[in-house]
């Protein structure tokens, strides 16, 4: 019998609970080896994105998650820009929430969460991150004005 498919992400988990669980034993694997660690924010961004109904439900939120994919893809995932994003989301930021995408990437986390090594690992999250990514296309620049924005608040506040 075939597992049922994710309302969410499409993954053949067992359902939504089995994503989430899959989901949370990643959480739990990034602390026993440095190379899951590592890759560990994109794996929470790649989730949270392809589960918009349980982790991007404010504007904020979705500008979080958006935002650091964008920053790990595309401005090289610097530590200094990641804590950028927090700060300029801490206070008033008018943001305006994209409409939920229906498709959210063809690789899920059942796909990452398969991977048969610490090497391997990293690599599918990689593949997970820029699927993730390519389905939110109509969503880059936005992300990237995003990215940009938080750049400057926090340089304005130095």
């Amino acid at each position: 019998m075939e597992s049922q498919a994710c309302p969410s992400c499409g993954a053949r988990a067992g359902g939504r609970a089995e994503c989430q669980g899959l989901f949370d034993q990643l959480g739990a694997l990034a602390w026993s080896d440095p190379r899951r660690a590592a890759v560990h924010n994109l794996v929470v961004d790649a989730y949270c994105l392809q589960h918009p109904d349980q982790y991007c439900e404010s504007a904020k939120s979705y500008a979080a998650h958006l935002t650091r994919l964008c920053c790990a893809l595309e401005f090289g995932g610097q530590p200094c820009l990641y804590w950028a994003i927090p700060r300029w989301l801490d206070g008033k930021v008018q943001l305006q929430k994209p409409l939920a995408l229906r498709v959210r990437g063809a690789v899920t986390v059942a796909d990452v969460h398969a991977a048969p090594n610490s090497d391997a690992y990293a690599a599918r999250v990689s593949e997970w991150a820029r699927s993730v990514w390519e389905a939110y296309a109509s969503q880059q620049d936005l992300a990237r004005a995003w990215m940009r924005a938080a750049i400057a608040g926090v340089s304005s506040r130095r």
